[in-house]
């Protein structure tokens, strides 16, 4: 009989000990925990989760257009709700295709709750933003609004290109040589790109919480514009990853919630076991419930080592 595995000691245990586990054994383990969260909640669970935490540099694993598919699949394979939970774990990605998601799921579900076991950053905090409700693990954080270009935060690339423009213009043109390396970097479409990715996922995420979480209830409307623009303050929290927890949360009446230890002990039981199969296959993508849909992307990077020449 499968264990459930509580803890990542837990799992580090039980993967030491069960050398021969195959893929089918961790997926049976994955699903009894999607269907005990599925119980409890008396609705339907979609999972989306990506390797990140450990994940190398130029690892796949942020929302973009391909995730279309997955969502498809998902959405497709349930038939029998009008509501639908949500677990999600991932680093963000692009806007476009977290309003293509949301579309995705808005069509088909009247109710589209979030639960974030561990991280959800920014277009997926935007992604769990556009839910009736988020139902946080209390080890789990959203982050800044901050969209991702190619994977880079886009705030950073344009305070790098800010940064050039101040040292040449106190250095004189004389700098400007050490400095054409990183400018070739910063073309004025980029650049473009990033003020308009930072505008559409301000407008998207302030419409979708008028719509969805708070339901068009105007005495709000103040709410949402301060929310919105704390989560897009990248100045003040600085980081592409700051945490933004439940405690710094509250002060804005939204319905973002603490889950309770019955629940908690379930998600981040789900989380452990998607983390745990991360490590030990070449997946960096999950799409994953109980209705017949389990598939995800694999990337393995190949490093080559330097061979210096004699």
């Amino acid at each position: 009989m499968l264990p459930r595995i509580k803890t990542s000691q837990d799992w580090n245990n039980f993967i030491a000990s069960n050398p021969q586990l195959s893929g089918n054994d961790l997926l049976t383990m994955r699903h009894n925990c999607y269907s005990d969260i599925e119980k409890l909640r008396k609705r339907p669970l979609i999972v989306y989760a990506t390797k990140f935490l450990d994940a190398l540099p130029n690892t796949p694993n942020f929302i973009d257009i391909s995730d279309i598919d997955g969502f498809t699949d998902l959405v497709q394979s349930i038939n029998d709700s009008d509501q639908i939970d949500v677990l999600l774990h991932s680093p963000g990605g692009r806007p476009d295709a977290t309003e293509r998601i949301v579309h995705i799921l808005r069509n088909k579900f009247k109710e589209v709750h979030f639960l974030v076991p561990h991280s959800a950053y920014s277009a997926a905090t935007m992604l769990a933003l556009s839910g009736n409700t988020i139902t946080l693990h209390p080890s789990a954080t959203l982050g800044p609004i901050d969209p991702q270009i190619n994977g880079i935060p886009a705030r950073s690339i344009k305070r790098g290109f800010e940064k050039v423009k101040e040292i040449i213009k106190v250095e004189g043109p004389e700098a400007l040589p050490a400095y054409i390396p990183l400018i070739e970097k910063y073309t004025l479409d980029l650049l473009e790109l990033c003020d308009d990715s930072e505008k559409l996922s301000k407008d998207l995420v302030s419409n979708w919480i008028r719509e969805y979480m708070l339901q068009g209830n105007e005495k709000f409307s103040g709410q949402i514009e301060k929310s919105v623009d704390f989560f897009s303050d990248y100045d003040t929290h600085l980081l592409h990853s700051r945490p933004l927890i439940i405690s710094k949360l509250k002060q804005f009446e939204l319905n973002i919630l603490q889950a309770d230890e019955e629940l908690s002990n379930l998600i981040w039981e789900a989380y452990i076991q998607l983390n745990g199969f991360f490590g030990l296959s070449p997946f960096v993508k999950l799409y994953e419930n109980n209705h017949n849909v389990s598939w995800g992307k694999q990337y393995q990077q190949i490093l080559v080592p330097n061979q210096s020449q004699s």
